[in-house]
């Protein structure tokens, strides 16, 4: 036999009521805090909506919702409110009861939207505040204004939070943010985990000797150190994130981001140009060196690779570990690393051709001056850095090259840390003679060391002169320098043709 249900037309309402059964009420909490006196105010309202939906002989209890510790301002992010409006659409809900307008939701166009599609399904909601029932008629007129004072305060509110929070960054304060190798101690300050910190200390030296992002990920899987996150997994951007975090050398960059606005609350990198960041230095207990951060940032600088290549960086390379030790023999401007692509030999060279003055006239291949570099250290004087002791002026950097060699006699890869240490500058030859002159001078007799020769300049002042290893054709700075500037051009009329 078919149920029939009995349906009135309440005359205060605009929607049906129906008679015989009970009503499925819920309550919707919120506070938009998670502090003491915002815990207790949250507490109230789910005992208060438990408590009165149960007395009531005409409700039947569907549940409470509560978002604790979120913002109003977009339902996206919370997510009891959506779980709310999941169950309404799946009728599990007649009748919802909030506090007020505030605590539903502070963006008025969210606020009519859910109020809407929630009419639209025979859910009603009662705001006990603002003592507004959505199935009355003209509800929606005064729900409208209030609900724009509701989005104004939040506004107010966000700006004198946000106002509050820029004057404590003017004055050196900041606020505590997780970072691994930190916990918070019991007066909110950053205190140094050991554990972490090791590992922390780890990733930088590894990076420092020359070792990839991913090597340093593979070097953290193989030996089971969880992430930042607690995952098995370190991703790219969680290494690479954490070597350029300027807190762990006990430093604090603030405001680096800017909230985009008070309702999507879209987080923006601070390009500084409305609204300043702040640089508060010696904040906190560091737990790298400042010279190995710096160290590792220039790192950075010089493996990083443009992805497009303007006039002046056709076939760019990175500057990684040599950038800016290089002098062009002829006009003394500093060589940058580039793909040479000459004679089908696609190789990288350290080329004349950037600065104020660059004759242009010079490469070199980045094989022949690591060969040649890696001899100079083998075959420094010793003796000659031991008088170098005695000068105070260098005292301290023969005193480093000394325990260096001590420790690591002879290097195989040529490796930014100990370069930037040892090294000054390198100077070339001119190689001004090509490879069958330079043999008809040697059958003559001649005295060449001059011509084909690398200079090291150490920083403790003693020079090292080693063989440039540029003795054939193929490899002559000068011929590569013509053949390297004739590519060039060929490419630049060719992109100009192209854009044409």
């Amino acid at each position: 036999m078919t149920k029939v249900r009995k349906i009135v037309v309440d005359a205060k309402t605009s929607a049906p009521d129906i008679t015989g059964e009970k009503l499925k009420v819920a309550a919707y909490c919120r506070v938009s805090t998670d502090t003491e006196e915002q815990k207790t105010s949250f507490d109230r309202q789910v005992e208060t909506y438990t408590a009165m939906i149960g007395l009531n002989p005409e409700w039947q209890f569907a549940g409470i919702y509560a978002d604790e510790g979120v913002s109003g301002t977009s339902a996206q992010k919370r997510p009891e409110f959506m779980r709310m409006m999941e169950d309404c659409d799946a009728g599990k809900i007649n009748l919802i009861l909030t506090k007020s307008i505030s605590r539903f939701a502070r963006n008025l166009i969210e606020c009519l939207t859910y109020v809407r599609h929630l009419g639209n399904i025979g859910v009603h909601i009662i705001f006990e505040k603002e003592g507004i029932d959505t199935r009355l008629k003209y509800s929606e007129i005064l729900l409208t204004i209030l609900a724009a004072f509701a989005q104004e305060e939040s506004r107010s509110i966000s700006e004198n939070t946000v106002w509050g929070i820029r004057k404590r960054f003017e004055e050196g304060e900041a606020r505590w943010s997780r970072l691994y190798g930190y916990e918070k101690n019991e007066n909110g300050e950053y205190q140094i985990v050991p554990e972490q910190a090791k590992v922390v200390k780890t990733m930088f030296t590894m990076y420092e000797r020359g070792k990839t992002i991913s090597q340093i990920m593979e070097y953290l899987s193989n030996e089971g150190i969880k992430s930042p996150g607690d995952t098995e997994e370190w991703t790219r951007s969680a290494v690479s994130n954490l070597l350029m975090n300027e807190r762990y050398i006990g430093d604090l960059l603030v405001q680096k981001f800017v909230t985009e606005n008070h309702i999507s609350h879209k987080r923006l990198r601070n390009d500084c140009s409305e609204i300043p960041s702040f640089y508060i230095e010696n904040h906190h207990a560091g737990i790298v060196p400042r010279k190995q951060f710096e160290r590792v940032q220039l790192i950075r600088a010089m493996r990083r690779v443009k992805s497009v290549k303007d006039d002046l960086d056709m076939g760019q390379c990175n500057q990684y570990p040599l950038g800016q030790k290089l002098r062009c023999p002829y006009c003394g401007s500093i060589l940058y690393q580039r793909a040479v692509e000459v004679q089908t030999d696609h190789s990288k060279g350290w080329c004349c051709e950037r600065g104020e003055h660059p004759c242009g006239n010079f490469v070199m291949r980045s094989r022949l001056v690591e060969a040649a570099l890696l001899e100079a250290y083998e075959t420094v004087d010793l003796d000659a850095v031991k008088e170098k002791r005695k000068d105070p002026k260098y005292k301290e950097e023969a005193k480093l090259l000394l325990s260096m060699k001590k420790e690591t006699p002879v290097f195989e890869t040529i490796d930014y840390w100990w370069v930037d240490d040892l090294i000054d500058h390198i100077e070339f030859g001119t190689h001004s003679m090509n490879a069958r002159e330079l043999m008809r001078m040697k059958a003559l007799g001649k005295d060449t060391d001059g011509d084909r020769i690398m200079k090291v300049f150490w920083r403790c002042g003693v020079v090292t002169t080693v063989s440039s290893g540029a003795v054939t054709e193929r490899d002559d700075p000068r011929k590569l320098a013509q053949m390297h500037r004739r590519m060039v051009e060929r490419q630049q009329k060719k992109k100009e043709a192209e854009a044409v």
